[in-house]
């Protein structure tokens, strides 16, 4: 089951490109291009490493960890 899911991220993500990147070459739009590809590539492999259910970390757990030390600083202020 795994690999018809990644079969269906690849061939929708091919059919995107197809369609999208002819247009913004067209008109001259390289930074979204840029934009585009790397947001596509992330998601891209981003899906197919959940389809092959891989341990994805959450995003909020890296901003907790990044702010932990001011909270217990402002604990320690306010007691």
């Amino acid at each position: 089951m795994a690999i018809v899911s990644i079969l269906a991220v690849l061939v929708f993500s091919t059919v995107l490109c197809i369609t999208e990147i002819p247009k913004m070459l067209k008109e001259r739009l390289y930074r979204e291009l840029w934009t585009f590809s790397i947001l596509l590539a992330a998601g891209t492999i981003l899906a197919v490493l959940k389809s092959l259910d891989a341990e994805i970390p959450n995003p909020s757990d890296f901003i907790a960890w990044v702010y932990s030390p001011l909270a217990e600083t402002m604990k320690n202020i306010t007691k």
